[in-house]
């Protein structure tokens, strides 16, 4: 398959990596010293637990123009690089298939007007990592495959294809029928988390003690989730649903004790957290209109989302709307 990989972050270079070393043609589109990185090392990543390394060399490109012909254009960047990619996007008429994998939980109408629903994928990563140098240091997420869905929920060929390619790229898939939902609920999901984290400095291992915040953000997520059952869409993926809402609290604080006290954690969600503070506060807005919408009294998490604001201007990743790479 002839894919290009829109943004060359830590989810681009994972999944741009694999699919090279799975025998696909691969195109990297990056800019900056990014760019810069990969046409002089190209793509090396390792992986944080067994400290394996891997290098592969990839085509690269500064841009898309609306006659470059890919069977697939994956999209990787953060959701505050969103609206500066899409003009783009939206000019290329030529790849049948644009999978963006990213943080989007109020961007599926948008999207479909840009692109046309028969080209839209939606989907997210299974993996996550920080960018050292020109290193990507990563860590694959056993709870949390490659997921993928069509807009309006069927099981496509297409998709089946997609499920193909990526598992032969060994990276675990699966597909979702309600992929919408499923953005929507990990929105609220994702943002409690890294509120969370922002309110301790940062610092997942000092989360892992602060019994007060664990219990904070298990309630704001649990909140988030009422906001999606609201506007008539389901919880999904089930075991988040089971965790947050049929569990008993006490249950999930010990289960995120454990967690964030694993260096797993710090890469899955730390690193992220602190890099992409302003990607989280453009998210946080997007929930904040969703449980607007629902009618959702969300006081937990409304205490979370000041962290984020609080959190977001002064960090690294404070600075938003950048093109991606």
């Amino acid at each position: 398959m002839n894919i290009l990989v829109f943004g060359a972050g830590v989810i681009g270079t994972v999944y741009a990596s694999k699919l090279r070393q799975a025998g696909n043609s691969v195109t990297v589109l990056a800019r900056g010293p990014r760019l810069d990185d990969i046409r002089r090392h190209g793509l090396i990543l390792e992986n944080v637990v067994d400290r394996r390394r891997s290098e592969c060399r990839v085509e690269v490109t500064e841009g898309l123009s609306p006659r470059d012909r890919y069977d697939l254009i994956l999209v990787a960047v953060r959701r505050d690089q969103l609206d500066a990619s899409m003009a783009s996007l939206a000019a290329n008429s030529t790849a049948p298939t644009i999978l963006f994998m990213l943080n989007n939980p109020l961007g599926t109408s948008r999207l479909v007007e840009a692109i046309g629903k028969d080209r839209t994928v939606l989907g997210f990563p299974g993996v996550g990592g920080t960018k050292e140098g020109y290193v990507v240091r990563y860590a694959m997420i056993s709870q949390q495959p490659t997921t993928i869905g069509e807009v309006d929920g069927r099981r496509t060929s297409r998709l089946q294809d997609l499920v193909n390619v990526f598992r032969a790229a060994q990276l675990a898939t699966r597909v979702e029928r309600h992929m919408d939902a499923w953005l929507k609920a990990h929105a609220f999901f994702v943002t409690a988390v890294c509120g969370a984290i922002y309110q301790v400095g940062g610092d997942c291992r000092r989360l892992s003690l602060d019994n007060a915040t664990l219990e904070l953000l298990v309630a704001a997520v649990s909140e988030g989730f009422a906001a999606v059952r609201a506007t008539g869409l389901p919880v999904t993926p089930f075991s988040l649903k089971v965790m947050f809402t049929w569990l008993p609290r006490s249950f999930a604080v010990r289960y995120w004790r454990r967690f964030f006290s694993t260096s797993t954690a710090e890469y899955v969600f730390g690193a992220h957290a602190r890099a992409a503070a302003g990607e989280m506060l453009e998210v946080a807005r997007d929930c904040r209109t969703l449980l607007q919408t629902a009618g959702v009294d969300a006081v937990s998490w409304q205490r979370l989302m000041k962290s984020i604001e609080s959190y977001a201007p002064s960090s690294p990743g404070g600075t938003r709307g950048v093109p991606p790479g």
